[in-house]
């Protein structure tokens, strides 16, 4: 666990950015919006419509590519567990109703009894969702930490009602977490959007309510972006953390494609937090057009840099942290400058890939940083992180 809380610090310090935010817009943003920050459970108030209310993206692709555009007498079910099925080419409506219960429950035997299947689409026609999640708060343990407040303890707590099955109480901490973290302690917040918002999905595999909840403060986050995504750094980088979690990442490859149509502007101010969605979603075009080698590379050198000089001046307190941070920032490097390299090889960006990789090899000398290089130069991704 120590080395994941260092890694989450890392991807605060290290990532691959031509464009810091500042500290007011940080400072704004951190939590979400300010209607947010003033009554916490609003992020409870929007509920997933339509296609987003689908909640994997099997189910997503299923009803995008090959449901959709079919006629005749159809219907999909879902649960609440994440189970789905669908039918087409039926006699009549009631029929496909029943068809598709039927099979849905085939894939939901974990949970039929405790989250059956439903319908959410009758041959096109999407039915009304009702808000899930104030059934959910409503039923759930009220929770309020002892004082004074320690965040590890709390986190640390929260996976021991695990193991006492106390899933409903574990879920209220996971919210504590996500709503307050930020007020005891600002410099919670790459741990709020890595092991927060994890330990939140991996609650909701075996207790749906949780992956409920969590999909509704996606909803939320993406409801607040597209009313007014300038100046948003930080809710932008929780809505790419809140799909990964939830992999859902073709929702914010969606949304990088409408910063770019709408708010180009944006999309270049935080085209870093996206490249990884891109790549996933082969959007190698869309990646290219915001792609600046050079101004790119001497972020990653200048990041590496402060990182070296971190290590020898022992700013995280002890020798051994220090060092487990320069090699989570060495291989951040790694990372980054092999992406870089494939995706202007990718591009036939020749002249470009000839002159960053020379440079880069003047930074680090290391096997293992040749071996990832070479494979760059031959137009192979590094597997993401």
């Amino acid at each position: 666990m120590q080395q994941l809380l260092l890694l989450g610090l890392a991807s605060l310090f290290f990532s691959c950015s031509g464009t810091t935010p500042t500290s007011s817009q940080t400072a704004a943003q951190e939590g979400g919006s300010q209607h947010a920050f003033e009554n916490p459970d609003v992020i409870f108030e929007n509920i997933p419509q339509d296609e987003d209310s689908l909640i994997t993206f099997k189910a997503f692709d299923a009803y995008e590519n090959k449901y959709k555009n079919l006629s005749g007498f159809k219907s999909f079910a879902q649960s609440e567990s994440g189970a789905w099925a669908y039918v087409i080419n039926r006699d009549s409506q009631e029929e496909a109703d029943l068809h598709v219960l039927e099979s849905c429950k085939k894939y939901n035997v974990r949970f039929n009894d405790t989250y059956p299947c439903s319908l959410i689409n009758i041959s096109n026609k999407w039915l009304d969702s009702p808000n899930r999640a104030k059934e959910i708060l409503g039923s759930l343990p009220k929770f309020t930490p002892e004082t004074p407040i320690d965040l590890r303890k709390l986190r640390s707590n929260a996976l021991e009602d695990l193991q006492t099955k106390d899933y409903a109480m574990a879920l209220s901490k996971r919210i504590w977490f996500h709503q307050h973290a930020l007020e005891v302690d600002e410099h919670y917040s790459a741990v709020r959007l890595s092991y927060g918002i994890m330990d939140w999905a991996e609650l909701g595999e075996i207790y749906p309510p949780a992956k409920t909840l969590l999909r509704y403060v996606a909803s939320y986050t993406k409801h607040s972006l597209m009313n007014d995504p300038k100046d948003a750094y930080s809710l932008i980088h929780e809505y790419v953390s809140l799909n990964r979690v939830l992999e859902r990442t073709d929702q914010s490859m969606s949304f990088f494609k409408w910063l770019d149509k709408h708010h180009p502007d944006v999309a270049i101010k935080n085209f870093h937090i996206f490249q990884d969605v891109l790549i996933k979603h082969e959007q190698y075009s869309l990646y290219n057009k915001y792609l600046s080698p050079n101004v790119d590379f001497s972020q990653m050198v200048s990041n590496y840099v402060w990182a070296i000089d971190a290590s020898e001046k022992v700013v995280y307190g002890d020798k051994k942290t220090s060092q487990e941070m320069l090699a989570s920032a060495t291989k951040t490097f790694i990372y980054n400058v092999s992406r870089l390299v494939a995706m202007l090889v990718i591009n036939e960006r020749s002249e470009e890939t000839k002159s960053i990789a020379a440079k880069a090899k003047l930074e680090l000398d290391s096997d293992e940083f040749m071996t990832s290089l070479n494979n760059a130069l031959d137009g192979e991704l590094p597997l993401a992180r």
